[in-house]
């Protein structure tokens, strides 16, 4: 027998010895929670000895987390005062101490009391962690704690989403008055709402059952797994497009025009960006350029924006094996469908409102837009506080047109594939063994070299043309017509002409809208080629066509107001004069002798000048007009000459 010994009384107790003495040891009742008492150390003796283990707490160091270890000794610290002989075998010593410990700190003296016990039944500090009960050890539960229950499945676990404040008054109103609507004298408190459930809150249910499944599997269930584990290899493309946080302006009239959208083509595997598309337009004509140029040659392409790049910057010009989407208007059905089918491939649409099931894409947009926002603050950039009053106006401060911010875009993917490193990417043993750098055009590569990838070059040269965007266009007697435009093709005269003559033929054309110098009429499975006739939109996108177009609307009408009021001028100025015409021969007879007399006299001496002119000349005869008096030139006047004479009515 020694100190610190397990026993078992006749009652069935069990005991630990905490003090041993040749006649009287004191002992603790380790199934109650009671203080120790004295007992002749010879009934001990006669006592059955337990094994040390049942009252040994196996807790490790680092399976205790750093609040339970913190709240263990802030325990230990407080009955350290009461963890000496005195405080087991003196109880008016240890009620002394105890007193001055409740005293001091802002706790009960039970629990002071519960957690020595606990210390002394165990003999380790780790019996002052804090501890879970267990549910197999639960109550059954009281008459108010069923109402309770049924109030929070009721009111608080519902797609109404009450406040737990409203699900009690709601159990109060439903359980607890009477006819009158009068409270019943004894009703659980809020503070007992409130207790109960916390202690049996259920997080998976209560997420469910008041935001939806949809909302739990979005933001609120265990992540686990990672994409790799479900895109084994290369050749699962994602796409999806959002809109940018930035205004852009035209690149004309250096107007605002909007927000630009960015469709992305993302591999799954390698986070690889495929394609990309930014424009002002979305929807299925947004999708063909996004396919088009997750098709097309890169360093073509990169070259047409004036940037030099090696092909393993941007590997990928491959059709996939399968293409997630989510449920967007553009996804279903159209280009992408027939495409699909064209070429084996698989698409998958996603369930609605699910986008962290392609985390990979809805992560890639926000690596771009954190590269190029705080560079371009006040240019633009749409700042968080858009909604809130007296923010900037974000539109005015618009400064890079639609060509400026694609190119910057388009840095940010070519760093993000052949620079960004993928921290998260969990490379192969074969990746590890030849060095792979974790970025995703080295991914591309490593995975395209071992050849059993399910990609596939688009080397059919109608693919591209296939994916352009298309529209109604006409052919007339001058020549093919769309948006406003001419365009030629010296083959198809004969056609020109005879659309002149029998009227215009509907067809069907493929643009780009980068660039309409040239565009494809197509027919019988074929795309001719049309050359754009107006040198002065040579170059231009579609956008800055249209935008020129409306300019020149805009000038024309006032071209033609200007018109419009030179020729009311004129009018007004016609009518002027034939009214004062008018006037003047309505008022003729009107004119006193005095004045008719001047004017006789004036007329004379007019007339005697051109005589003196005409007699010095010696060149030619005169003939007076007997009726008017004025001199006429040879010939002789006719019987008709009073009539003729252009001076008979001045």
């Amino acid at each position: 027998m020694r100190q610190n010994d397990l026993l078992k009384s006749d009652s069935g107790d069990h005991l630990r010895v905490l003090l041993y003495g040749d006649q009287q040891s004191y002992v603790v009742n380790c199934q109650r929670c009671k203080m120790p008492f004295p007992i002749a150390t010879q009934n001990l003796i006669q006592m059955e000895k337990l094994p040390q283990d049942m009252y040994r707490l196996l807790a490790l160091d680092e399976d205790i987390s750093d609040r339970q270890r913190q709240q263990r000794d802030r325990r230990a610290e407080l009955i350290a005062p009461l963890m000496v002989e005195e405080c087991i075998c003196d109880k008016s010593y240890r009620n002394k101490v105890l007193r001055e410990i409740v005293s001091n700190a802002s706790t009960s003296r039970k629990t002071v009391l519960q957690y020595l016990w606990l210390y002394w039944v165990y003999q380790s500090k780790n019996a002052l962690l804090p501890t879970e009960k267990s549910n197999a050890e639960k109550r059954p539960l009281s008459s108010d704690e069923k109402t309770i229950r049924w109030a929070l499945n009721k009111f608080y676990y519902t797609p109404q989403r009450q406040s737990l404040q409203t699900a009690y008054k709601m159990m109060l109103q439903a359980k607890y008055c009477d006819v009158n609507g009068k409270l019943k004298p004894d009703y659980p408190s809020f503070w007992q709402f409130r207790y109960f459930f916390r202690q049996h809150r259920d997080p998976i249910s209560e997420s469910i059952s008041r935001e939806g499944i949809k909302a739990y599997q979005r933001n609120h269930r265990p992540f686990v797994g990672a994409v790799s584990d479900y895109a084994g290899t290369i050749g699962t493309y994602m796409t999806d497009a959002t809109v940018a946080d930035i205004y852009i302006v035209s690149r004309l009239s250096r107007r605002p025009i909007g927000r630009p959208v960015i469709y992305t083509m993302v591999d799954a595997y390698s986070r690889l960006i495929t394609g990309v598309y930014v424009g002002i337009e979305g929807g299925q004509y947004a999708l063909r350029l996004l396919l088009q140029n997750t098709f097309a040659d890169k360093v073509s392409f990169c070259r047409q924006h004036g940037l030099e790049i090696d092909p393993q910057d941007w590997p990928s010009r491959h059709l996939p094996a399968k293409i997630m989407t989510d449920r967007g208007s553009e996804f279903l059905g159209g280009p992408l469908e027939n495409l699909c089918e064209c070429y084996g491939i698989e698409i998958e649409n996603l369930p609605a409102y699910r986008p962290d099931l392609k985390g990979v894409v809805e992560k890639l947009f926000d690596l771009i837009q954190s590269a190029y926002k705080p560079l371009l603050k006040g240019k633009g950039v749409v700042e968080s506080d858009i909604q809130e009053r007296g923010a900037p106006d974000y539109r005015r401060q618009g400064t890079l047109d639609l060509e400026q911010f694609s190119a910057v875009v388009l840095r940010c993917v070519l760093f993000y594939n052949s620079q960004y490193i993928q921290s998260g990417f969990s490379r192969t043993p074969g990746m590890v063994s030849v060095g792979i750098t974790p970025t995703a055009a080295a991914i591309w590569s490593f995975c395209m070299a071992q050849n059993d990838c399910p990609v596939s070059v688009a080397s059919d040269p109608k693919l591209l043309y296939a994916l352009l965007p298309r529209a109604d266009g006409k052919i007339t007697q001058r020549g093919l017509e769309l948006f406003n435009l001419r365009f030629s093709n010296c083959t198809f005269k004969k056609r020109f002409v005879s659309a002149g003559l029998n009227g215009r033929e509907i067809v069907k054309v493929a643009y780009s809208p980068d660039c309409l110098d040239i565009v494809y009429l197509y027919e019988d499975g074929d795309y001719i080629p049309f050359t754009l006739a107006q040198k002065m939109y040579f170059g231009k996108s579609l956008a800055e066509i249209a935008d020129m177009q409306q300019n020149e609307k805009s000038e024309s009408a006032n071209w033609k107001r200007q018109e419009l009021q030179a020729q009311i001028d004129l009018m007004n100025d016609i009518m002027q004069i034939a009214d004062s015409a008018e006037r003047g021969i309505s008022d003729k007879g009107k004119i006193s002798p005095q004045i008719q007399r001047g004017r006789a006299i004036a007329r004379a001496q007019e007339h005697m000048s051109m005589i003196d002119l005409l007699t010095a000349e010696q060149e030619e005869n005169f003939n007076e007009c007997h009726r008017c008096g004025h001199l006429h030139r040879q010939p002789p006047v006719s019987p008709s000459y009073r009539q003729t004479c252009y001076l008979h009515n001045g």
